[in-house]
């Protein structure tokens, strides 16, 4: 039986969490209106049952809940206790005093190679005709373009079906000779997995038997549909079914050299109504079974997550649009915000231009926006992680393609910053990417949600508007050093120019 708590906002009272999603439209405050279902988690990406006031309040509940906002009432609906946890003083004091109570640090963090050196995924060049020599051709081509050696995810289509995770012989004809030559480039190499079986296949059958997937309500395994179709679903729950992946896993650690997966296809939304024949698993705990699964690799990315914060997980946002608005561009910077507060510290925003294959197809690109891809890359440089998928050197002309290097430099340049970040986060569990509010508290900035900090000195205000040249700033007391070298006061709104060549930001430089 649910049961019905309602919170009264305080006035001029501030509130983020829920599912990153949903960063777009934080803080909520009095005059919002907003529903979110978190029971399953309805998003494609990171959610947990945890809301946070810049007035030192925290909601907390220890199972997923529906909540809403309306008439300057929380109302949550939930079958759990709904704790409100006060006395914290700011939004920073509430998510130290919620982490420490819900999801302290572990101790441990992704490798540095994810934070170095953007990250390269094979999804919008290739897609789903995934091969060998496409692959190192793609390689190479990083390279001749001046992008370096990162981390190379092989995205899906580089096996047979869903289950059999081997690599295709037509495709790959000597997948060891290709993993051994992206290693000597200096490349980290990933496979994409998901949680789903092809039916009617011999993998199948064996986990049937095994008990190793989830069933629907009549006892026999469930066949779900998902964005490739219908297929069966793993029961992490199931012991013989986690052994079954793992040691697909390692056999292509041992025989192919390969590094780590990309997690995919974890939501709860694909689990609802499901049955473990197990023990009783609700679709989010499933979903942190895979976060869980996932935690056994150093090299690792999700996509979609619950309750899972301060795990060593990188966490990416879902695909965005090849798009300036919310559900494009503007949605980086609140959206990892959001992130960061419910206590995924480790995120990497989108593809670098958005993440849907069909804007980067031949004919789509003789119309792409060049300008949007080039404000994608400089939203990302600054943050944890930046990923390019689509190449910069095949879909835009050369001087938008050297402003993407620019970015991608300006990343490795911040390295070292931003991997003493990951490090004190892994003892901490303070996020990377900050709130104004979070690290400036009372002083107005709780709705400036298209700038943000890297940690507490560096600030980060990205173009976000198509044309725009100047770009206004909301600067915090103390003193600050633009990327010219200028010096400006804190505590004031200015205005610097921002040509498509400039991401602008800001270093503290004392008061």
């Amino acid at each position: 039986m649910k049961s019905r708590t309602a919170i009264q906002i305080l006035p001029g009272e501030h509130w983020w969490g829920g599912a990153c999603f949903d960063g777009i439209r934080m803080p909520f405050g009095e005059e919002s209106d907003l529903s979110r279902n978190l029971d399953p988690n309805s998003t494609m990406n990171q959610a947990a049952p945890l809301l946070l006031s810049d007035r030192g309040r925290y909601i907390w509940c220890d199972k997923g809940f529906s909540f809403s906002v309306k008439n300057g009432t929380i109302v949550i609906e939930n079958e759990g206790d709904v704790s409100l946890c006060e006395g914290h003083g700011t939004l920073r004091g509430a998510y130290l005093a919620a982490m420490r109570a819900h999801f302290p640090p572990c101790g441990k963090r992704p490798p540095d190679a994810f934070f170095t050196k953007p990250q390269f995924n094979s999804w919008i060049e290739l897609t789903y005709a995934q091969s060998q020599a496409a692959l190192e051709k793609y390689a190479k081509d990083l390279q001749k373009a001046g992008y370096g050696c990162g981390v190379l995810m092989i995205d899906d289509g580089w096996s047979p079906y869903y289950g059999r995770w081997e690599f295709d012989a037509a495709a790959f004809p000597d997948p060891a000779a290709m993993v051994q030559k992206l290693h000597s480039y200096g490349f980290k190499v990933m496979l994409w997995i998901c949680p789903f079986i092809s039916p009617d296949t011999a993998e199948f059958r064996h986990l049937r038997d095994l008990g190793a997937l989830l069933q629907g309500k009549d006892g026999s395994p469930a066949v779900v549909e998902w964005w490739n179709g219908f297929s069966a679903v793993l029961d992490l729950s199931a012991p013989a079914a986690v052994r079954w992946l793992r040691a697909q896993n390692e056999k292509l650690m041992k025989k192919y050299g390969i590094d780590g997966f990309k997690f995919d296809a974890g939501d709860a939304m694909y689990y609802e109504g499901l049955v473990s024949s197990v023990r009783e698993t609700d679709a989010n705990g499933h979903c942190g079974l895979w976060a869980k699964f996932a935690e056994g690799y150093a090299y690792n990315e999700l996509r979609a997550c619950w309750k899972h914060a301060n795990e060593p997980l990188v966490q990416r946002l879902c695909d965005k649009s090849h798009a300036w608005g919310e559900n494009g561009l503007a949605a980086l910077v609140p959206d990892m915000l959001a992130q960061g507060l419910l206590g995924y510290a480790y995120g990497c925003p989108d593809m670098i231009g958005g993440g849907n294959f069909a804007d980067f197809t031949p004919e789509k690109v003789k119309n792409l926006d060049t300008e949007l891809v080039v404000r994608y890359a400089q939203c990302s440089a600054l943050m944890p992680m930046m990923q390019f998928s689509a190449a910069p050197w095949r879909v835009l002309p050369q001087e938008e393609n050297e402003i993407c290097l620019q970015a991608a430099k300006l990343h490795e340049r911040f390295a070292e910053k931003i991997i003493g970040l990951a490090d004190e986060s892994k003892d901490t569990g303070e996020p990377i990417v900050r709130c104004m509010e979070y690290v400036f508290p009372g002083q107005g900035l709780a709705c400036c949600v298209d700038q943000f900090m890297l940690g507490d000195d560096v600030l980060v205000a990205p173009v976000l508007e198509k044309g725009m040249r100047r770009r206004a700033v909301r600067l915090p007391a103390e003193r600050w050093k633009f990327v010219n070298g200028t010096v400006y006061d804190g505590g004031q709104t200015i205005t610097v120019d921002s040509p498509l060549h400039v991401l602008p930001y800001f270093e503290k430089c004392g008061k």
